[in-house]
């Protein structure tokens, strides 16, 4: 019995002599890969990045990507939470906000460099901003000036800092980019962890082509293409994009003075019958200001012929500017044809006469900041298209702007929409679906 046991200690012994050097190894190896796993995956990820190729629609510039884009190579002053609340971003430090809200005093982050390896200052932010003054006080700290108050600031400086060459800030690093025509045709940007490749398309056919022949793996349609649910590999995401813009059709005041006619036609349009997509005004329902407590003029064929009663018209000329739309335009010709037996015209235009039409069905921009002073305030007659002319929305609009609590802030805009849906110079119908279609590898 000891002699057995001596024998396999001996071998053991043996094997170990022989073998040191590979059993050194192997558990330098394992100590390695147990302790220092997440810088080894870092390493990985560097030398064999994850690619995404990503297909767009759309024309852009290097100054009008879409800011999903351009806020992942660089960064603004401020960045923006999803329901618009300005933050600081991580190229500032601390923010000093002096002389009743009219002077902003940023002291810059000393670790923050350029992607060409040279030291962000303070020098380098040249926003061109109307109504903003900008004076580098040293490298570090700069102070930006208004005349007088003006509560959406910080927002508007959340706007990516960029310099010739796509030069950013951000995470990712613009390694290659090819323009056609003067707009970009593909784009490519690189992190610790991956590579995103944009690839940019004239619209959503050439868009979905792309993905059928594997140029790119994900795309956003504004539909479900045939027989997509059946293709192998493929994943579909239904996302009501709530954030950036809203189906709406904007009306002429100046042509169509009277509200109540206007609330008429608001009545006879059919809406979507799905909560979560419907719109009812022109601030995001993800804002802090949004106010969900407002005329909703759901579809009421009785209360629209009450209405139109009083007011009547014999026709009206509704354009669009997107064949997609076309559906739409329809459906509402439809129903104001058979509600209130007027003649509706309706046309497609590539650029629409806002100082002559009668209706633009259309989609409205959602800024992240509450503020809509641009698109309903009188004075504004270039951006408000719909010409409203109110008293109490221009003052609303305009305290808004000067006020810095964000509750009274909030009982303002709420008021706003309130005033704004009563008066009714647009009928807000939808915000648009998105569908992310993507390859499953």
């Amino acid at each position: 019995m000891i002699t057995k046991i001596r024998f396999k200690f001996e071998l053991i012994f043996y094997y170990f002599k022989r073998n040191w050097i590979f059993i050194l190894i192997g558990l330098i190896l394992g100590f390695l890969l147990i302790n220092f796993r997440s810088y080894l995956f870092t390493f990985y990820r560097q030398i064999n990045p994850q690619v995404q190729k990503i297909g767009i629609e759309g024309q852009y510039t290097v100054y009008t990507l879409p800011q999903s884009v351009t806020e992942k190579f660089s960064y603004g002053l401020t960045t923006n939470s999803e329901s618009g609340k300005p933050e600081l971003s991580p190229i500032v430090s601390n923010l000093d906000i002096r002389q009743d809200n009219t002077q902003y005093v940023f002291t810059l982050n000393p670790n923050i460099y350029w992607h060409s390896g040279r030291k962000l200052t303070a020098h380098d932010i040249t926003y061109k901003i109307p109504g903003l003054t900008i004076n580098p006080d040293n490298n570090e700290q700069l102070t930006i000036s208004t005349e007088k108050p003006y509560a959406p600031i910080l927002s508007t400086l959340s706007q990516p800092l960029i310099k010739k060459n796509f030069n950013g800030l951000g995470t990712y690093q613009v390694k290659k980019y090819n323009y056609q025509d003067g707009y970009l045709k593909f784009l490519h940007l690189r992190s610790n962890k991956d590579d995103l490749k944009y690839y940019f398309y004239q619209n959503e056919s050439e868009l979905l082509n792309a993905f059928k022949i594997g140029e790119v793996d994900q795309i956003q349609l504004s539909y479900i293409p045939e027989n997509f649910n059946n293709w192998p590999n493929v994943s579909i995401n239904k996302n009501i994009n709530t954030g950036e813009k809203y189906l709406a059709i904007f009306i002429n005041t100046y042509k169509f003075s009277n509200k109540q006619l206007r609330q008429a036609l608001a009545y006879a349009t059919p809406k979507t019958s799905e909560l979560n997509e419907r719109a009812l005004s022109p601030i995001s329902p993800l804002s802090w200001a949004y106010n969900p407590d407002v005329k909703d003029y759901s579809f009421n064929p009785e209360k629209a012929k009450d209405f139109f009663e009083k007011n009547k018209i014999e026709s009206i000329n509704l354009v669009y500017n997107d064949r997609r739309l076309l559906n739409t335009a329809e459906n509402i010709k439809n129903s104001w044809q058979d509600t209130l037996n007027i003649k509706v015209n309706t046309s497609i235009t590539t650029q629409v006469d806002t100082e002559n039409y009668d209706a633009i069905l259309a989609y409205g921009s959602i800024p992240v900041d509450p503020d809509q002073y641009l698109f309903w305030h009188s004075t504004q007659t270039k951006t408000n298209i719909t010409k409203i002319n109110n008293p109490r929305i221009d003052k609303l609009l305009e305290e808004g702007r000067q006020t810095f609590d964000q509750q009274e802030r909030k009982n303002i805009y709420q008021e706003f929409q309130k005033n704004l849906l009563e008066e009714c110079p647009a009928i807000f119908l939808k915000y648009p679906i998105v569908y992310t279609i993507s390859r499953i590898k």
